[in-house]
């Protein structure tokens, strides 16, 4: 049998994998966010049904730590899968938060290049240098989970823009990487890690577990 030609430059990669799953609060409570503020917001009612259900997806997957954002959307979603499994606690972190995208969505990212944008958006670098200052703050997360729980299945409660930093920060994509994606409310991204810390992603966005699709028209969700 022939070697895959991609084989000299792939690593050997090593038990034990450190599988690491982000996953996407269900959702929120928007008629309580100018009462309570973004932080406070709970999750609305169709939220917790999601929540219930991404907690069953999860009760199969042999998670063994979780970690949460400190925002009362990722708390609420985390602690209704971690009430369902008594021998795991909860650990609120808060660079789990979600960022503000900022200016980001101002860059065009339709049938132009790179050097175009830059033509037409004097601003494109300082924003690009803004992502990546934010994925590396996301891999040093990363770094951290791997040391302390090499081996093990963890779950990182949290959001779409930090989730999409995450992604984007192992791919090394820029400002254009991360608005072409969209995640899910209470979606699952999984994340291997080898023993020497070689990172794969396994797939991203899944909501199978869900009995109502997404929304199709994910262009909603951006600014003009």
């Amino acid at each position: 049998m022939k070697k895959n030609p991609y084989s000299r430059l792939q690593p050997k990669t090593r038990l034990p994998y450190t599988v690491v799953y982000l996953i996407r609060h269900a959702n929120p409570d928007y008629r309580l966010e100018k009462k309570l503020g973004d932080r406070l917001m709970p999750l609305s009612v169709e939220g917790r049904k999601q929540a219930g259900f991404l907690s069953k997806r999860l009760q199969k997957l042999k998670i063994e730590v979780i970690y949460a954002s400190s925002l009362a959307r990722a708390q609420e979603s985390a602690a209704i899968f971690a009430n369902s499994q008594k021998h795991l606690s909860l650990i609120a972190d808060k660079r789990l938060d979600e960022i503000d995208w900022r200016d980001w969505h101002r860059v065009k990212y339709f049938r132009t290049s790179e050097e175009r944008r830059q033509q037409y958006l004097p601003g494109y670098a300082v924003l690009d240098k803004q992502l990546d200052k934010k994925q590396a703050q996301t891999r040093r997360f990363l770094a951290d989970i791997f040391v302390q729980h090499k081996g093990q299945h963890v779950a990182l409660f949290c959001h779409g823009n930090i989730i999409k930093t995450f992604l984007t920060g192992i791919m090394n994509a820029d400002v254009l990487g991360f608005l072409s994606l969209e995640i899910y409310q209470a979606s699952v991204t999984k994340l291997v890690i080898d023993r020497d810390g070689y990172v794969k992603i396994g797939f991203i966005n899944d909501v199978s577990h869900l009995p109502n699709p997404p929304l199709e028209d994910i262009f909603i969700t951006l600014v003009d």
